[in-house]
């Protein structure tokens, strides 16, 4: 069975699928890119809270997360983020430590979701990269997916609590191999930002670059 197919995540996915399109009628471009088995990271744009619900609820294969590991406490509150796939990242922890829940579900042939852009963007645009998800596609050895979805800043944006009844999007890119070590890690990040800029570029502010500093 593959990693985080288990009922309470299919039970909240669907639900949380039903809300979504009662409120957004989302649409899915390229979804069939999405490697069918294996490990993989997907590399989406970061707007909107409701960012992970439409990246989770628009795949077949379940889709992990990451979140602080101090929000798995108390233990009722781990038992159901675990239950929704929610990996908890070692803040104390470097390198592979602070990561080893999350290297060890791509390992198993997980899928996990992860943010370039390391916060929502204040514009609503594609923001600066970081460089953790490069450090992670090394580390694990796994291919990364780009994703853009498209009008969830307009749905439900920043300094928004009600949201609006807009039209989502999300469009998938081939995956994209970040492994060469000949390969600088500025290099690696500028590429995938490429790829997601191609897949909407409407959603993108010239002037944003990557964040050479974070790497």
């Amino acid at each position: 069975m593959e990693p985080g197919a288990n009922w309470f995540y299919f039970l909240s996915r669907a639900v949380a699928g039903f809300f979504c399109w009662c409120l957004f009628r989302p649409t899915r471009q390229g979804v069939e890119k999405v490697p069918e088995s294996g490990g993989f990271l997907l590399a989406v744009n970061h707007s909107s809270f409701l960012d992970p619900v439409m990246a989770g609820t628009n795949l077949k294969r379940p889709l992990a997360y990451m979140a602080r590991s101090t929000l798995f406490r108390p233990a009722p509150i781990g038992m159901a983020l675990r239950g929704m796939n929610a990996l908890p990242l070692e803040r104390e922890g470097v390198g592979i430590s602070a990561f080893r829940s999350v290297i060890d579900h791509l390992s198993r042939g997980g899928g996990v979701l992860v943010f370039p852009e390391g916060t929502r963007s204040r514009s609503g645009r594609l923001g600066r990269f970081k460089g953790g998800v490069v450090k992670l596609a090394r580390m694990s050895g796994v291919p990364v997916v780009p994703a853009m979805i498209v009008g969830s800043d307009r749905a439900l944006g920043r300094g928004q609590w009600l949201p609006r009844t807009v039209p989502l999007e999300i469009r998938f890119g081939d995956p994209i191999d970040l492994l060469d070590p000949a390969e600088d890690a500025g290099e690696a990040l500028a590429r995938l930002r490429a790829a997601m800029v191609r897949l909407a570029p409407e959603c993108v502010d010239e002037e944003r670059v990557v964040d050479d500093k974070e790497q």
